[in-house]
């Protein structure tokens, strides 16, 4: 409530601010007026294509001559700005864009002149912005910074809804020429404005630097005074001398400036790059901040064409069309601040990049306008939340001192993405068309999301079963599609993963090596690495269908051999532990021996799954397979289990927590779990090893070993020890005739 309080009090206190006022008021009408720049450009391009289709290339021009100046004039415009007196140049910058932009509704006959006019239109402009933003801390108070600069993205935000739509029916109504003279005319609105705002505060440097100018007017003046009554040729020269040196002094400083400026940009970027190395998630947001500006490049030059030839929109609809997408940012951005600010951010990020992707696929196939508009303002909706996440992630990771390097080198990234996409899609859209063009370019999207939730994040502990929308998605599919349409889906899926997940390839690579006995980057690794990919992928399919009509096939789908050492051990009435490995299908086994005839009931003790619905949702599917669930560490279940004489299902090849015994595993040491073997010496159970092997065909078979009588003896930790090396055995036998069905994704040795 207090932080609320304050904010409020800001806002008042900023309105209440006649300075603030004012450069917001100025800030709002320049924002206005590069819109109505868009639009006469827009109505200009639209006229002297007559009544031909409109070509992309030209829009690609004007997008790459708005985004070069933030590339080469960026530096030089941030040095100017801490030099001079920013209020005098942000009105001079409002006045010569002023006159720029008037002019080129004279010129407006020759494009050459109007692409000169357009690069030096928006160079000023980096001018305009950089201070701004450098006479901000001069007209609010620190505390009021943030509040100060929220309302300015405000008055972006209102740009971006009024500008297009006002210019677009301006400029369809009196023409571009009209349009471009109302532009000129917001620009002197916003240096009027500017001109009655007060700067405080202006540091001693700036200060010092006016008075060394005022004295140099001087020395100048002073010269010119004694050059005029020289009375030889000598004193004249010398005269001359001086005053060139007085004046050319200055010229050489700033060269020198700028040119320090670039050697301190480039310094700040390669520091700003080595702190970002230390913060993958800051790497992620960057790369998907370029590749959405990239997407947005290219929706920003094939939309125009497509309402132009194919809906004959003109330049009013046109930019009602593009306020759409302002409208839908607003939303946006009040949408993920108030009910996803404790969401993931990469899920965020990845979520909002997928949704945009769908839309633009559905922008492409639209057939009425009314459609068009309605994906134009969702697009504004699912850009807005990854554009401010991606912010936000800056904001919360990077150290304070790094967080301006950070944003330096990440927008001039996704600037260079944004007039890329630009130039390229002015080729694109008029070989293959708008619509082809948007498909592609929402498909990007897409792939570009599925991608980006692996992309620099830490996937040694990633799981299916973790993520519950991508589980339950997958679960329903695996339960209504064909059981061989599903193994079709998930080979190539699994190869996929073995790609994108750089970590648990590492080590499936480093786990067949040790069954080869090879090194882990040789051929035969990588291949038999390659296939335990594929056989999770099959394991999933069928766990995830046991949820389904598939549920119903496993007693004809899982063959016995052995069972009657299930039965054997079972007369001892003490219960059994059944133990396995991750090998074919376990969970297929279980739900088998759940649904055998004559068997006591099965509980499974496994790992709890992160995530409360996660865990719900596959303890219900083994559940509907017949199989209780017990968690690890939930001892009491499993006595209770085996004094019913049940039996009770373990996976015995991988250490989960710290309770295990170092055994000796395809001949190198290991830890192992010691939870079989403690089980049965306590209780007396016996062990029953058993593992459920796919076939060819697409059958599984559950083979099953002759049971374990286990003895304690008088040293019961060495019993535990030589029981677990015994099964460890058994585990590894199995595992060295089917090594491509060892679905084991996690580190077993010790590095």
């Amino acid at each position: 409530m207090t932080g609320t309080a304050d904010k409020r009090r800001g806002f008042a206190e900023l309105v209440h601010n006649r300075d603030f006022t004012l450069l917001w008021a100025g800030s709002l009408a320049s924002q206005v007026g590069d819109h109505l720049n868009l639009m006469a450009l827009t109505a200009l391009i639209f006229t002297i294509s007559g009544g031909e289709k409109t070509s992309g290339l030209e829009f690609s021009k004007i997008l790459l001559l708005a985004s070069a100046p933030v590339l080469f004039i960026g530096p030089i415009s941030g040095v100017y700005a801490d030099r001079i007196s920013r209020r005098t140049l942000m009105i001079a910058s409002d006045f010569i864009r002023a006159v720029l932009v008037a002019a080129i509704a004279l010129v407006s006959r020759s494009m050459v002149m109007v692409y000169i006019l357009i690069f030096l239109v928006f160079t000023i402009n980096r001018f305009y912005l950089s201070a701004k933003s450098a006479a901000l801390p001069q007209i609010v108070k620190r505390d009021n910074l943030m509040s100060a600069n929220s309302l300015l993205n405000i008055a972006g935000v209102v740009a971006i809804i009024v500008g297009p739509a006002g210019g677009g029916l301006l400029v369809e109504r009196f023409g571009f020429t009209v349009g471009f003279f109302a532009d000129s005319a917001t620009y002197v609105v916003s240096g009027i404005f500017v001109a009655f705002m007060t700067l405080r505060g202006i540091s001693g440097v700036a200060a010092g630097r006016e008075e060394e100018l005022a004295a140099r007017r001087r020395v100048v003046g002073e010269a010119a005074r004694h050059a005029l009554h020289a009375h030889s040729r000598v004193e004249f020269r010398e005269d001359a001398v001086r005053i060139g040196h007085e004046i050319a002094a200055p010229i050489g400083e700033e060269v020198e400036v700028i040119s320090s400026a670039y050697q301190r940009l480039v310094a700040d970027l390669k520091d700003g790059i080595a702190q970002m190395k230390g913060h993958a998630i800051v790497i992620y947001s960057t790369v998907s901040l370029s590749s959405l500006m990239f997407v947005v490049g290219f929706v920003m030059v094939a939309l125009p064409i497509l309402v132009r030839n194919e809906f004959a929109m003109g330049p009013a609809q046109l930019g009602i069309l593009l306020s759409l997408a302002g409208v839908g940012m607003l939303v946006g951005s009040v949408l993920v601040g108030h009910f996803f600010s404790r969401t993931p951010r990469r899920a965020i990020i990845a979520v909002s990049c997928f949704l945009c992707g769908a839309v633009i696929i559905g922008i492409a196939q639209s057939s009425t306008i009314i459609l068009v508009s309605a994906g134009v303002l969702l697009m504004g909706v699912f850009v807005a939340p990854a554009m401010i996440t991606c912010d936000t992630v800056v904001h919360e990771t990077m150290p304070k001192e790094s967080v301006g390097k950070a944003f330096g080198f990440r927008d001039m990234l996704s600037k260079a993405a944004f007039g890329i996409a630009g130039v390229l899609s002015g080729v694109i859209v008029d070989v293959i068309g708008p619509r082809y063009l948007l498909v592609a370019v929402g498909l990007v999207s897409m792939g570009y999301a599925c991608i980006s939730v692996f992309l620099l994040a830490d996937t040694s502990r990633l799981n299916l079963l973790n993520a519950y929308p991508l589980l339950r998605v997958t679960a329903r599919l695996a339960a209504t599609l064909p059981r061989r349409m599903s193994y079709w889906i998930v080979v190539p899926l699994s190869d996929l993963a073995a790609y994108v997940l750089k970590t648990k390839r590492r080590y499936a690579q480093e786990n067949a090596g040790h069954v080869l006995g090879k090194p882990p980057d040789s051929r035969e690794a990588k291949v038999l690495a390659r296939r335990m990919f594929r056989s999770y992928g099959r394991y999933y399919a069928d766990f995830l269908g046991l949820g389904g009509r598939h549920r119903n096939s496993v007693s004809d789908r899982v063959r016995f051999r052995g069972l009657e050492h299930v039965q054997e051990a079972l007369s001892a009435g003490k219960g059994v532990i059944f133990v396995s490995a991750h090998l074919g299908s376990w969970d297929m086994g279980g739900a088998a021996m759940a649904d055998a005839d004559g068997l006591p009931g099965l509980s499974a003790i496994v790992e709890p799954v992160s995530g409360d619905a996660s865990d719900s949702a596959v303890s219900s599917l083994r559940k509907r397979g017949g199989v209780n669930v017990i968690r690890l560490g939930q001892t009491l279940k499993v006595w209770r289990a085996l004094r019913r004489n049940e039996i009770v299902f373990v996976l015995g090849e991988r250490l989960v927590g710290a309770d295990g015994v170092d055994v000796e595993f395809f001949g190198k040491r290991t830890v192992l779990p010691r939870g079989a073997a403690y089980l049965a010496l306590r209780s007396g159970a016996p062990i029953v090893p058993g593992f459920c092997i796919r076939r060819s065909d697409g059958s599984y078979e559950l083979l099953i070993e002759r049971p374990i009588e286990t003895d304690a003896g008088d040293d019961f930790d060495a019993a535990v020890k030589t029981y677990t090396q015994r099964l460890a055995g058994i585990i590894e036998r199995y595992i060295g005739r089917y090594p491509d069905q060892w679905c084991m994704l996690q580190p077993i040795w010790a590095p």
